[in-house]
């Protein structure tokens, strides 16, 4: 009973709809026509993207008997040093979402009408044709924009790693977010760079200086510990050549000042500044050595990237999909009108039956 009791209600809904028929259409028509202006008004977004694959370092160790010495009285770990620090690109999207990634990318400059233009200046001009933005900017934000136009303009203080965001900062790290995409393909392991815009140069430049950046980054944070190895094993050597250099001048004058004496003082000294000459020699050719393993740990360090697909200027606009928003109008549309034709007399009874 409750079966054909169903196929009935289901009947007489379809037959309201195919009675409203007319109506349903006409709301369709309608509200595609809308989309279709919408569609027309949406500007053209174009994307550009660049696939490459970190070559990760191996772990091979190198000259860490030799080192490790040195690397001791520097108060480095050569052991996590020559373990690479692994840096997995699982963390790439750390990077790009971080404050110190989007403040070097907006501090870059690009090419414009043959112009060098900040990365920051163009999406704070092309920010500025937001209407409600404008509005909030000159009205609820005013005061706190009359106080930073007194204000220090050093927003962001390197040295120590702090680092202060203003809220325009907020706004064009929004875009930055909303149009720069970063993919991993863990299985292939390859990396994927995107940035979308309504100019295709400004969308390739982009995303090259976000390679660019990244890679950066990585190679920074990878040869951080043998860097540190490699300058104090250079200052090491700096130094002790000063020495050494001291040290053949000083037994030069002695010989030259003693040229003619023969005596047993003079020999035990001679051969005392001989003996610390020969010391520092060894020492210094010593340092000279691990000054160059150091170097070799910094490039075993150093990851490569090989480039699978390059940034190149994009031919085809991404976005929008004017087809899709002209048929998803016109669905909404007819869902909606279905809608309300159904409800239409229910929520009549309901009204009178309030009423009275």
């Amino acid at each position: 009973m409750s079966d054909n009791t169903d196929e009935i209600d289901l009947i007489e809904l379809l037959k309201k709809i195919y009675l409203e028929k007319k109506f349903i259409l006409k709301i369709s028509i309608l509200a595609s026509l809308f989309g279709v202006i919408y569609a027309l008004f949406q500007p053209n977004e174009y994307t550009s993207s660049t696939t490459f694959i970190p070559q990760l370092s191996s772990g091979v160790k190198t000259g860490g008997s030799s080192l490790s010495g040195l690397a001791s009285l520097a108060g480095i770990n050569i052991g996590s040093m020559e373990s690479s620090s692994e840096f997995p690109p699982t963390l790439y999207p750390q990077v790009v979402n971080g404050v110190p990634f989007r403040v070097e990318l907006l501090s870059n400059e690009i090419t414009l009408n043959n112009e060098l233009v900040a990365v920051k200046d163009y999406l704070e001009k092309k920010s500025s044709f937001n209407i409600l933005r404008t509005i909030k900017k000159y009205t609820i934000g005013l005061p706190s924009l009359i106080l930073s136009s007194f204000k220090d303009q050093k927003e962001y203080t390197n040295e120590s790693k702090i680092y202060s965001v203003t809220e325009e900062d907020k706004d064009l790290f929004q875009i930055l977010e909303n149009n720069l995409s970063l993919s991993i393909n863990e299985k292939e392991g390859f990396i994927t760079i995107s940035f979308t815009d309504n100019n295709k140069n400004v969308a390739a430049q982009i995303t090259q200086i976000s390679q660019n950046l990244l890679q950066e980054k990585i190679i920074e944070f990878k040869n951080k510990s043998s860097k540190e190895m490699l300058d104090f094993a250079m200052k090491q050597y700096s130094d002790k050549k000063e020495s050494y250099e001291k040290l053949q001048d000083e037994r030069a004058v002695f010989v030259d000042k003693n040229i003619n004496i023969s005596s047993s003082l003079f020999q035990n000294k001679l051969s005392r500044l001989e003996s610390e000459v020969n010391i520092s020699a060894s020492i210094v050719q010593q340092l000279a050595s691990q000054v160059e393993q150091a170097k070799l740990q910094v490039n075993k360090d150093t990851p490569v990237f090989t480039t699978i697909k390059p940034v190149t200027i994009p031919f085809e606009r991404s976005a929008p999909k004017r087809t899709l928003i002209v048929i998803t109008f016109l669905f909404l549309g007819f869902v909606l009108s279905c809608g309300y034709v159904l409800v239409k007399e229910p929520a009549s009874a309901i009204l009178k039956s309030i009423k009275s």
